[in-house]
């Protein structure tokens, strides 16, 4: 049995040139791939959250109109009240 000759780029003791871009290539796509992923999660939270802050504030806007019309509707009445008394 004779063993297969060697390629010579992996005999001579030196990486091939190719290798280590091709490395450092793999390792930032893995890194920036993983930092995309938590980003976009992180801006789907984030979206969530002002769209619950939102709706909060319309509910807190209309509870807080509702309160004014009824303090007017009261100073009305209490006007009206005040104009038949003095009569």
């Amino acid at each position: 049995m004779s063993a297969s000759p060697a390629l010579p780029a992996f005999t001579s003791g030196r990486t091939p040139r190719f290798i280590r871009p091709l490395l450092l290539t793999a390792l930032l796509m893995s890194l920036t791939g993983c930092g995309l992923g938590d980003a976009g999660g992180s801006a789907a939270t984030a979206a969530k959250l002002k769209a619950q802050e939102a709706e909060q504030a319309r509910t807190t806007k209309a509870a807080i109109e509702a309160q004014l019309d009824a303090a007017n509707q009261q100073a009305e009445q209490r006007r009206k009240e005040a104009e038949a008394a003095s009569r």
